[in-house]
């Protein structure tokens, strides 16, 4: 009982402070970069680079979560997380405005956050019986998305009082309190193995080599792949650039855009978990994907702020349908041994794409304006559910 109470903490308040310090960091990070260079191109590119070491590196991340305990590296990788962003403020303290230092704190950030998702979602089963990891999951994306709701409400404030610099300080205490409450968390254990260079690139390959094998998983990452490359550019640069320069918004009004996605998502969760036993999580899988990317094709018709927030709900509940469905069906259908390397495999999809759709919407939006770029995204985004229909075996998965 004692073991389970402390597993309950873990699930509702470390994805909670973890998120909010990452929720103001990504209101702060984009909006400081415009704010100093006021050039799409220029922080389509910062954002861009800064995703960086999931390509680099990020492959080989998930074979170093399967080798260690996942909470030490949960803590670990938080702690360094506030660690670098502690910089940022001592910067503009001595003068230093420096886009370029800040690319480079914004890499290390990134970079210590790799490990993060992959050895949550692996450790959960380690804990929870197979049955109640879609319910595990929704409580998980609850914590989480309640973060991303009230993350930019907190930054959208903070922002009242403190220049966008001084906002670091906030994520670094959340980032604290997050690795403070992992550290009490019921304990996982791995497998003693030896630990070096060749041991991670053997494990690397095995985890390959099972998705090789099984096309089904193998087709649910090429379209969380072709999902992110048209949804997270948008996301990440489309929205700041369509709030500030063309409908004239302030950092405020940019951070409860964001706030307004996070509703979405509780709202998205809510349903999940209302259906989770009565549709298969395949087709709720393939749902989310076409609400995430169609929804965006409704930024084209946005005249003013209330607007946005309006269809930011929208776009935000399909995001609950395709992560709670996509982690469960993974954490359900594979060893435990190789989650950590098929969650890094999903992570860096994720990431890489969106490191490359930040780049394009930065050139992009050099030759079309931003609400035509959402439409031509989001009908690629879209149709990503579309294909995946057509997939014989991928919606009748549970």
């Amino acid at each position: 009982m004692h073991k389970q109470k402390k597993l309950n903490i873990f699930l509702w308040t470390v994805p909670l402070f973890n998120s909010i310090g990452r929720s103001i960091y990504d209101v702060a990070f984009i909006w400081l970069i415009l704010d100093i260079t006021n050039s799409e191109k220029i922080t389509g590119f910062v954002a861009m680079t800064t995703y960086l070491p999931a390509i680099l590196c990020g492959l080989f991340i998930g074979a170093i979560v399967d080798l260690f305990p996942k909470t030490k590296m949960i803590s670990l990788a938080t702690i360094m997380q506030g660690l670098v962003l502690l910089c940022i403020p001592l910067l503009f303290f001595y003068n230093i405005a420096s886009v370029w230092l800040l690319m480079l704190l914004a890499f290390f950030h990134n970079g210590f956050a790799l490990p993060m998702v992959p050895a949550f979602n692996a450790y959960l089963p380690t804990q929870i019986k197979k049955e109640n990891l879609l319910k595990a999951n929704s409580i998980v994306n609850i914590s989480w998305q309640t973060a991303v709701l009230i993350g930019p409400i907190i930054a959208a404030q903070l922002l009242t009082i403190y220049p966008v610099e001084n906002l670091f300080y906030f994520c670094v205490f959340f980032y604290f309190c997050a690795a403070a409450l992992t550290a009490v968390a019921p304990k996982d254990t791995v497998e003693k193995e030896p630990i070096n260079t060749k041991k991670i690139i053997q494990k690397t390959k095995e985890g390959l080599q099972y998705l090789k094998d099984r096309a089904t998983f193998r087709f649910i990452i090429i379209l969380t792949l072709l999902s992110n490359l048209f949804v997270m550019g948008p996301a990440i640069i489309g929205v700041p650039i369509l709030v500030k320069l063309h409908l004239g918004g302030s950092a405020s009004d940019f951070a409860l855009v964001e706030a307004f996605i996070g509703l979405g998502m509780l709202l998205g969760t809510t349903m999940v978990y209302g259906i989770g036993n009565r549709v298969t999580h395949g087709l709720l899988f393939l749902l989310g994907l076409f609400i995430d990317g169609a929804s965006f094709c409704l930024y084209y018709f946005v005249e003013n702020i209330n607007q946005l927030n309006f269809l930011s709900v929208i776009h935000g509940i399909g995001v609950p349908f395709l992560i709670i469905s996509r982690v469960s069906i993974m954490q359900k259908h594979i060893p435990e041994k190789l989650l950590g390397r098929i969650f890094a495999i999903i992570s860096i999809s994720i990431v890489s794409m969106a490191a490359v759709s930040s780049g394009i919407i930065g050139v992009m939006a050099d030759f079309f304006d931003i609400k035509t770029i959402f439409l031509i995204f989001g009908i690629l985004a879209g149709a990503t559910g579309i294909v995946g229909l057509m997939h014989p075996k991928i919606k009748y998965l549970n």
